[in-house]
């Protein structure tokens, strides 16, 4: 873990943005009480603003409120996929294990 100056970040910028993107711990110190981990974020960490023509209450949905449940696409898209999971179940595509005992056999046969 690399920790420097509020000033020496200022100063080098792009060095250090460099070594947080190569996933190098990078610490901020700024005075005597504060310090702020630099990490880079990806498009997966990025959470956009939803319409709100899709917005919904995620309690309605699940008990921990998670914020995925707050959009109806989502849940659409889930629940597509689970009635498509249903429909080929049906038809025999999916292996269904209830017991340890079918899961061993199950594993004992790959």
């Amino acid at each position: 873990m690399l920790v420097i100056s509020s000033r020496e970040f200022r100063d080098n910028l792009a060095q250090y943005f460099d070594l947080a993107d190569s996933r190098k711990d990078v610490v901020i110190q700024r005075g005597k009480n504060k310090a702020y981990r630099l990490l880079p974020i990806s498009e997966d960490d990025y959470v956009a603003p939803i319409p709100a023509e899709y917005l919904c209450n995620p309690f309605d949905i699940s008990p921990s409120g998670d914020m995925f449940w707050a959009d109806k696409r989502n849940v659409e898209k889930l629940e597509k996929a689970i009635e498509q999971w249903e429909k080929d179940k049906k038809k025999g595509k999916h292996t269904v294990i209830s017991t340890d005992e079918e899961l061993h056999q199950f594993l004992d046969s790959l």
